[in-house]
Parts: structure tokens; C-alpha cells; sequence
């Protein structure tokens, strides 16, 4: 090690050297992470290109303005590898998909050009990997960042899965028909319905990753198995880093040169206080449904409940946890839950129909997603009641 006039430290010598391949292996791995990153915001831009057409998102950087519109901008990502998205439940539990290594929930913020007003959008992103593109890749030991992930990539062994949140109606309504629409220069339903999804606009370059794995990708799925495991017991031995955790020390990020985040965040735990405000007083009407709904479930979802129970494994345990929330779905939140078996089936009507399959698809994900918000609120708002009228919940169950 040589300080600035070129001689050597004291003790340093030979033994500092790093060993022979470890600079290389650092230089790849920083490669890889920076053309993941470059990758997520590309097509972060090609959504908010089609769902924010007055962006500018020609350039790939978040904090540049362009004439004719504003970039977003990324204002926060968080780390949530321990989480499965809906999506990602979905994918591996009813089409055998690999896990992903890893997931992230970016925020970026839109920009109004007219009155300069801004909007934050939540994205999901799972990230994939296929070991057996990663074992033919000539060259991907050292990858260029620019030639970019996924299939149309340099590197075809990373694929992710971008898509915007279910956090509104605009939200789930671009997931559905305006991003489908786009992909085929359609600007209308009707021109897509009347010329056969082939539409006279220009069309969107985003390339969504199919629920169904292919034949590499299915030969991932027991090393994704296992990779998974080693995610959960590293979480489990690190308790209160990871997102879900409640941890907000290294799981979330901002990256606003604004300094955003904070009243951003200060905008979440006001509308946290809030919700708790208005839930405050449940009434005893409303609380005797609940208690009647729970009891429904506990008969009906018997099976559900002790698969969940006597899960050993994490893979046992979501996939049960998948199984109780659609059981119990089906009573707490009956037309979400209807929603998503018409979702199921239309996806086996439309099989083979690339345009149709890919709509069905969307309507699978973001059913399901509604679904366990549903119930997650649902048996929130139920755990309020209980409190409130413990006498209301223990008679029934001295009934059962």
C-alpha cells in the first residue's frame, strides 16, 4: 500500500496484496448490481412512459428535465427480500415458478409540468435468476452494465419483474388495459377489439415476465428453493433488519436529492394515526358480524388452518398461508374473493392466445393482490373489534 509520494506503509508489503481473481470477482459483482439497477429504472421509465405520458423519459436519469416534461424521479427504494409479493406467491404456488433471489419496492414521484405538482408511485420488483442461462453465458463472469438484463440483454441469466403497485384504481386500471393497450399501439379498447390487437399506434418496448416459468427457468426452481431457505434463516438470525420487520435503519433508502424522504415519511405515519383514529370505535352490530364471519372460518377452513399450523418449512408455510387467505377470503371479502376464481378461470380459457393470456395474467396478479389486502385489513379491523367487545367474540366461541 503506497501513500501519496509513491513509498510503501509500514507493514504493509506482499500480505496486503489481494489474493490472485478477488479484485475481478468485485469488479463483476459491482457489474451486475449497477446493470440490475440500470435495468429496474428502464423499465420503470417505459411504465411511466405509457401511465404518465407528460414524463419525459427519454434520458435514463432520474434528475435531469427535459423540455416537454419532467423525469421522475426515484425517491426511496427499501429492500424486502423476505417478502413475497403477490405476484411472486402466485408465479411459484399454482405455476411452479422459481422464487426470486430478491425484491425491492421502489417509490418514484411524478411531476406535473403544469402546475409542478407530484405524485408518488410505489413500484414492485422481483428479481430472478436462471441458472441455467447464467451456466451458457459466454462472458457473463465480467458483464457489460450498458448491454443491459432479461432476455434482450447481455446478461440473460437476471430477469426482473417490474410493475407499479396496487395501491390505487389508476394503479391497477394501468396494469390491466393501458399497458397491455400500449404494448400493442392500441389507444383504445375498441381498436384493439376491432383490428385484433394489432393497433395503428406506436408501441410500448416494456416485455412483462410471464406467470408460467419456461424450460430453463423451470430448471431453477429447486435451486431457488434452497436459496430461499438461506434468505429466511439469515433474516431470522439478523431480527428487525428487513422491511417487514419494521426495521427503516438499512431496508429503505431514499434517493431524492431534495431530501424527500422525510416528508414522505412523516406523510405515512399521519395517515397511519389517522386510519387508527378512524377505526377507533367499532360498534357492537359490526362487531357480532366479524365474530360470525371468524366463526364461519374456523368450520370451513379447517384443513387451511392446520396446514398452517403444522408447516415445517418456509416454502410449507407460504404456501399454506396462500391457501388460508384464499379460504378465508371467501367470507371476509367475498367479492375480491370472487374476483379472483373469475381471474383463475379465464386464465385456463385464454391458454395458448398470447394477447388474451397476458390480460389474464395481469387479472390473476392484481386479483389476488386486492385479495390479501382485503383480508389483511379485514383481520386488522377484526382484532380492533375483539378488543372491544371481548364479550361478543367469547360467547360464540363457548358456542362452538
Amino acid at each position: 500500500m503506497e501513500d501519496e509520494g509513491g513509498n510503501t506503509d509500514a507493514g504493509g508489503g506482499d500480505d496486503t496484496k489481494q489474493p490472485a481473481g478477488i479484485e475481478e470477482d468485485m469488479e463483476s459483482v459491482v457489474a451486475i448490481h449497477n446493470c440490475m439497477n440500470e435495468g429496474t429504472w428502464s423499465r420503470i421509465l417505459q411504465w411511466e412512459k405509457v401511465l404518465n405520458p407528460t414524463s419525459s423519459t427519454d434520458n435514463q436519469t432520474n434528475d435531469k428535465e427535459e423540455e416537454g416534461g419532467v423525469t421522475p424521479k426515484l425517491l426511496k427504494f427499501c429492500g424486502r427480500p423476505t417478502d413475497l409479493s403477490p405476484k411472486a406467491y402466485i408465479k411459484h404456488y399454482l405455476f411452479s415458478h422459481p422464487l426470486p433471489f430478491d425484491r425491492h419496492d421502489w417509490t418514484v414521484t411524478r411531476s406535473n409540468p403544469t402546475d409542478g405538482s407530484e405524485t408518488e408511485v410505489r413500484y414492485v420488483i422481483d428479481y430472478y435468476h436462471d441458472e441455467v442461462m447464467a451456466s451458457e453465458e459466454a462472458g457473463s463472469g465480467m458483464p457489460n452494465m450498458d448491454d443491459g438484463i432479461g432476455e434482450n440483454g447481455r446478461i440473460k441469466s437476471l430477469l426482473v419483474d417490474v410493475r407499479p403497485a396496487a395501491d390505487s384504481v389508476s394503479d391497477i386500471w394501468g396494469r390491466m388495459v393501458s399497458m397491455p393497450l400500449a404494448r400493442r399501439g392500441c389507444r383504445s379498447i375498441l381498436e384493439c377489439v376491432l383490428f385484433k390487437g394489432h393497433g395503428s399506434g406506436p408501441k410500448s418496448d416494456f416485455e412483462p415476465l410471464p406467470l408460467k416459468p419456461n424450460e430453463t427457468l423451470i430448471q431453477s426452481l429447486d435451486e431457488s428453493k434452497r436459496v430461499w431457505d438461506n434468505i429466511q434463516r439469515d433474516a431470522a438470525s439478523k431480527k428487525g433488519v428487513g422491511a417487514k420487520d419494521g426495521g427503516g435503519g438499512d431496508a429503505c433508502t431514499s434517493d431524492s436529492l431534495e431530501g424527500g424522504s422525510e416528508e414522505s415519511q412523516a406523510k405515512s405515519a399521519s395517515t397511519i394515526g389517522n386510519s387508527s383514529a378512524n377505526d377507533a370505535n367499532i360498534s357492537k352490530a359490526d362487531a357480532t358480524k366479524m365474530a360470525e364471519t371468524f366463526s364461519k372460518i374456523l368450520s370451513q377452513c379447517k384443513d387451511s388452518k392446520a396446514a398452517l399450523q403444522s408447516c415445517s418449512s418456509e416454502e410449507e408455510c407460504n404456501k399454506a398461508f396462500m391457501g388460508m387467505t384464499v379460504c378465508a377470503g371467501q367470507y371476509m371479502c367475498p367479492l375480491q374473493h370472487k374476483s379472483f376464481l373469475e381471474a383463475l378461470e379465464s386464465h385456463g380459457s385464454s391458454s395458448g392466445n398470447g394477447s388474451n393470456e397476458e390480460v389474464a395474467e395481469a387479472k390473476i396478479n392484481i386479483a389476488f393482490e386486492v385479495l390479501g389486502e382485503c383480508v389483511a385489513s379485514y383481520d386488522q379491523r377484526a382484532g380492533m373489534a375483539k378488543k372491544q367487545h371481548a364479550d361478543v367474540f367469547e360467547k360464540l366461541t363457548k358456542q362452538k
